[in-house]
């Protein structure tokens, strides 16, 4: 998703609202009879789901913070599990309908999910996930990291992440609340999100204090996803099932500026995924000192936007701004690993939200909600092709031959 200087913040900052702000509001005029569950899982294996609080020493939290101490991490390890004849299916969001008799929550919930969270609340939304099932064993999985986009939570990803899952992937879901919009702990307590950290630079220039807050922001999650690889070999049985010589990175909007930048100071993850992550005016994602560049492979998702001189200039942005700022994105790609590639999509109903579930959730009707499956179906068949590609050693053609590209998709290799 491309915006402008001002609106900036949207991709950053806010990109995930887009379910409570359209969806939602969609889903207030829908009529009952539209089919609202998530797809089953469609590769071999079951799938469980298992919480897990961590706190990273290395890391201050702010002084608003709930746990008034170092930065705490809520993770959520989905593996692949023995497939059960038995239905029990977890919570949609853990603890939703304990959430929902507090007021303040109850409208930080619906400000993440619009009218979808009555239904999470009463159980007829759920994930196909069983909570703390019994993994697959005899084999070891490549391991995910997963980032959601800025003021949104992993769950809102259920249905990617399911079905990555039940091809053979461990992911692991990483929230906190410097960028998810609500974190519950293990305890009970709830952590809403707080207020992005004020620039390390002063500015007069609100955009540059902006981008510097974002960009300090989007470092401190990559060192989060460093800080979380490293304590999974030591604090989970599930470890004996995650294969860490075979790490990726998946995020979404701000999520995948985070996975960038978790590529760029990490070689032990071999392959970076970035859904609709871009930073206008900055560029794919942020620039560092350090001028580190991206040696692994990266998959770079766009949902494709060409603003018309109108729309430009209701953004305060010139067409010579925007050309530098495509220029440089450009550039920037050139610069990532061997076997990189970018994706451009310009499917009908296809938006900055469609790698989430809540253009699912929210369709007006049937056929707006079979539109936005597909839309997610196709983004999820990309992304694992990639995967495989990198963590399975699987060749596909869906990277090697232009007649096996979906409609409206383009995919263009990236070349050094």
């Amino acid at each position: 998703m491309k915006c402008g200087p001002n609106t900036l913040i949207v991709v950053v900052l806010m990109s995930s609202v887009l379910w409570a702000q359209t969806g939602g509001r969609q889903a207030d005029d829908s009529r009952s009879d539209v089919k609202r569950e998530l797809p089953i899982p469609s590769g071999e294996y079951g799938v469980g789901r298992q919480a897990l609080d961590l706190t990273d020493n290395t890391h201050p939290d702010s002084p608003s913070s709930i746990s008034g101490g170092h930065r705490e991490l809520m993770v959520y390890i989905w593996y692949p599990a023995r497939q059960s004849s038995s239905k029990s299916d977890s919570e949609y969001f853990p603890f939703a309908a304990d959430i929902d008799k507090d007021p303040k929550y109850k409208e930080a919930a619906h400000g993440i999910f619009g009218a979808s969270w009555p239904m999470i609340v009463d159980g007829s939304v759920h994930a196909h996930a069983v909570t703390d099932a019994r993994p697959v064993v005899g084999a070891q999985f490549p391991v995910v990291l997963f980032f959601p986009g800025y003021s949104s939570t992993t769950f809102s990803y259920t249905v990617q992440i399911e079905n990555l899952v039940s091809y053979g992937y461990v992911v692991v879901a990483v929230e906190d609340t410097n960028g998810s919009g609500m974190v519950r702990f293990s305890d009970g307590r709830i952590g809403l999100l707080q207020s992005p950290p004020p620039s390390p630079s002063p500015s007069t220039d609100p955009l540059q204090a902006m981008i510097a807050s974002a960009q300090q922001g989007t470092q401190t999650g990559a060192e989060h996803a460093r800080y979380v690889l490293n304590a999974l070999k030591k604090i989970t049985p599930l470890s004996k099932i995650m294969n860490f010589s075979r790490v990726g990175v998946v995020g979404h909007s701000a999520g995948g500026t985070l996975a960038a930048r978790a590529c760029q100071i990490d070689p032990r993850i071999k392959v970076c995924i970035s859904e609709d992550g871009e930073v206008n005016p900055v560029g794919a994602f942020f620039d560092y000192p350090d001028h580190n560049s991206m040696q692994q492979p990266f998959l770079f998702i766009q949902v494709e936007h060409n603003p018309t001189d109108e729309e430009l200039a209701r953004m305060h942005e010139s067409r010579t701004k925007w050309n530098e700022f495509l220029a440089h994105e450009q550039w920037q790609l050139h610069q990532c690993g061997k076997g990189s590639y970018l994706i451009r999509l310009h499917r009908p109903g296809m938006g900055h939200s469609s790698f989430s579930d809540g253009p699912v959730l929210s369709a007006r009707d049937n056929e707006q909600a079979a539109i936005a499956l597909e839309n997610l179906r196709q983004t999820e068949e990309l992304e694992k092709a990639f995967l495989d590609k990198y963590l399975k050693d699987v060749s596909t053609p869906i990277f090697g031959r232009t007649d096996t590209t979906p409609q409206g998709i383009t995919i263009e290799p990236i070349d050094k």
